[in-house]
């Protein structure tokens, strides 16, 4: 259990989200390293690719990192994962392959900093970029599952499970409102209330928002427990104790036990196969892309999926491919109530795709006939590296836009299809 230290939090500033300069050495990018915030990382862009300080995340992610200093080379190691870089070297070596870098790994403030990407290629760890929010998260939020001697607690409405002491029946109040959760100490609730105080606090709370609060709130125990296409579920442990002497200790019973609990959730399955009859005009876009723009024989086509709760205002489709119980490449893609199309991306998971190159003038030809086709307007688009950056790669994943930067298509050279288009915000 985690030893508690007391703090009172007055007022809370709201964070203004900037926008990523083009070319620059430092930027408001926030990095999440298994679902907690790193306060201390901050960071920089260069030559249009973000780029990230390995041994904090490295050893964040349970990786050994050694650095010799005399021939600049960091070791990663962990498992069957050995992984070599060189500081101010085009070249790595993972598992003895050698792998090229776009951007040279270089030394900043005592610290070696590594393009984004190369971590999530050659460390395993899935990264995600929230583009809106500017927040980067590597890996994903684990720990110890106790269930025995609990209880299922399920949040419908967005859609997860935590199992709870069987204790709480007991010593908690558990709300849901509005589709959030809130544990209340039992003991605390009631003096308070006796009282005549009806303005207290829980003890946590698990949220579903598009901007995580816990990221202007500097305590490693509140976490990220499930982001994905720009919606985040955190928890936020109150540090504003709010109890009375005799019910301490009952109080923070309860706190030690929910950081546990938070180990034991599950996200529920939010998808369900289409109703290929509401989703009629949607579906023959997105076979349109299958047959035009992807490489065959990915995805079943019988196999397409919606929203089990669905946007307001968007139309979801859905679609995968499995290895062992996980997903190894996956297509998303959004429609507005019009049914045209306003995002669409390919991701891959480690999906052994074929080679099909292309060079720049044949991605320029694909990306134009693939706004010809599914933008609202007639327009050209040019090669644009900075217009996103976290997908840019230099000769392997192209970035490309209009004058007016209302839209942004990625193109994957080394595989020859459209990677990411959407319209930009």
């Amino acid at each position: 259990m985690k030893k508690l230290i007391k703090y009172s939090i007055l007022t809370f500033l709201a964070m203004t989200i900037l926008t990523m300069p083009a070319m620059a050495e430092s930027s408001p990018i926030k990095v999440f390293v298994n679902s907690k915030v790193l306060y201390d990382i901050s960071p920089v862009v260069q030559n249009n690719r973000t780029l990230v300080p390995i041994r904090f995340i490295s050893e964040e992610l349970g990786f050994e990192v050694e650095y010799t200093e005399s021939s600049g080379t960091i070791s990663i190691k962990k498992n069957n994962r050995n992984i070599e870089i060189t500081v101010d070297s085009d070249k790595a070596k993972v598992n003895n392959k050698v792998v090229e870098l776009d951007v040279k790994p270089f030394i900043k403030e005592n610290r070696v900093f590594i393009p984004l990407r190369f971590i999530s290629e050659s460390l395993g760890e899935e990264v995600n970029w929230d583009e809106r929010n500017k927040i980067v998260l590597v890996g994903k939020y684990e720990g110890e599952v106790n269930t025995e001697n609990t209880f299922l607690y399920t949040n419908q409405e967005f859609g997860y499970t935590l199992n709870f002491p069987n204790s709480w029946k007991e010593e908690a109040i558990i709300e849901t409102r509005d589709g959030v959760l809130y544990v209340y100490d039992k003991k605390s609730a009631e003096r308070f209330k006796s009282d005549g105080v009806e303005d207290f606090g829980p003890v946590f709370q698990v949220k579903f928002s598009d901007y995580p609060v816990i990221v202007t709130v500097p305590y490693d125990t509140n976490y990220i427990l499930h982001y994905e296409n720009g919606n985040y579920i955190e928890t936020i442990f109150d540090m504003d104790f709010q109890y009375y002497p005799d019910t301490k200790d009952s109080y923070i019973k309860l706190w030690n036990e929910g950081q546990e609990v938070m180990s034991s959730f599950k996200k529920l399955n939010d998808i369900i196969l289409i109703d290929k009859e509401i989703y009629k005009n949607e579906i023959e876009v997105l076979i349109d892309i299958l047959d035009n723009f992807v490489p065959k024989q990915i995805f079943n086509q019988d196999e397409i999926y919606t929203l089990r709760n669905p946007r307001p205002n968007a139309s979801f489709l859905y679609m995968r491919n499995m290895k062992n119980e996980e997903v190894s490449i996956k297509l998303e893609a959004e429609f507005d109530n019009s049914s045209k199309l306003i995002y669409y991306h390919l991701k891959s998971y480690g999906y052994e795709l074929d080679v099909n190159k292309l060079n720049q003038f044949q991605a320029l030809g694909l990306a134009n006939r693939f706004i010809d086709k599914y933008a609202d307007e007639f327009i050209d688009v040019v090669q644009k590296p900075d217009l996103y950056p976290s997908l840019y790669e230099r000769d392997k994943h192209e970035t490309y836009g209009d004058k007016d930067n209302k839209y942004v298509v990625v193109i994957d050279l080394e595989h020859g299809f459209v990677e990411y288009f959407s319209k930009v915000n």
